[in-house]
């Protein structure tokens, strides 16, 4: 049944009032549940707050970012919505990592266009449950508020090395740490372009990162590639190897890559790429760029 123009107008008015009251109360950026409360202040029954919430997203006065997440669009918010509180609104837990720490901490002068943060969870997209991925880099994105929020899956055991930042007056977010951020470089360097690329990225930020930290939490992270890289790296770096004895001495049976993404020409001799194995780190020097 269609409304006549005064229950238009008057729905409208409802709908206004009730995203004041969100806004005032949690910012621009809220949760059904959320709604929730507000509505049973304002007096309206569940199946009202849904038709107000239906009418504001047709008006553009909200956007459904996914089912029960909602962040505002209309002028009655005035203020910058950070891409981080979206972030967060989409998945839970997570944190902010990767290129997008990178760039809060300094690390880097680059201004990432996408947003990139880790969780546990597994991720499945709005556009990969109609088969139809965004996925322009290999990875599926995320598209809420006309960005692209790229979600890092990590294992539940790995997941840790984060801070919370205001990103508003309701909200704050997690952020990985500098530390956490520099080991992310390389365990994950596919993601910044390679493992020279990282290396880059490192050196630059390595007087902001807390080397003992750094060191502890390339062993927390207890995997042997990882770990004898970051030693290797960090030597290159001017690191002393009294630092990074922990790093040395974990255990690990065969040599491993310095560039794992060069496996099939390492293990050809007539390549161009160096060969040369450092019995001291167990890397496999496949790189002529060091």
């Amino acid at each position: 049944m269609l409304m006549n123009q005064p229950d238009v107008l008057y729905s409208q008015t409802q709908g206004i009032k009730l995203l004041e009251a969100a806004i005032q109360a949690f910012g621009p950026v809220f949760s059904l549940e959320q709604l929730k409360q507000i509505a049973s202040d304002q007096g309206l029954s569940i199946s009202h707050l849904r038709v107000l919430i239906s009418s504001l997203a047709a008006a553009g006065w909200i956007e459904i970012i996914k089912r029960g997440r909602y962040v505002v669009k209309s002028p009655i918010f005035t203020g910058e919505i950070l891409p981080f509180a979206i972030a967060a609104a989409l998945i839970q837990p997570m944190a902010i990592s990767h290129w997008s720490a990178c760039s809060q901490h300094g690390f880097t002068t680059q201004n990432p266009t996408m947003i990139q943060a880790s969780t546990p969870k597994n991720i499945v997209t709005p556009e990969m449950r109609t088969g139809k991925a965004n996925s322009p880099r290999g990875r599926a994105i995320w598209l809420a508020n006309n960005l692209q929020f790229e979600f890092i899956h990590v294992q539940r055991q790995r997941f840790w090395g984060f801070n919370k930042i205001w990103v508003n007056s309701w909200q704050q977010v997690n952020v990985t740490d500098p530390e956490r951020t520099a080991l992310d470089l390389i365990a994950r360097p596919d993601i910044f372009g390679g493992i020279s690329a990282a290396f880059e990225i490192l050196e630059s930020a390595l007087n902001q990162i807390n080397l003992t930290t750094l060191i502890e939490y390339t062993i927390r992270y207890d995997m042997g590639s990882i770990i004898k890289r970051m030693g290797w790296i960090l030597e290159k770096l001017g690191v002393d190897r009294d630092a990074l004895e922990p790093l040395r001495a974990y255990p690990v049976s065969n040599y491993i890559l310095l560039d794992s993404t060069l496996q099939s020409q390492s293990i050809r001799p007539k390549q161009a790429i160096s060969l040369n194995k450092n019995n001291y780190w167990k890397i496999i020097e496949n790189l002529k760029d060091f």
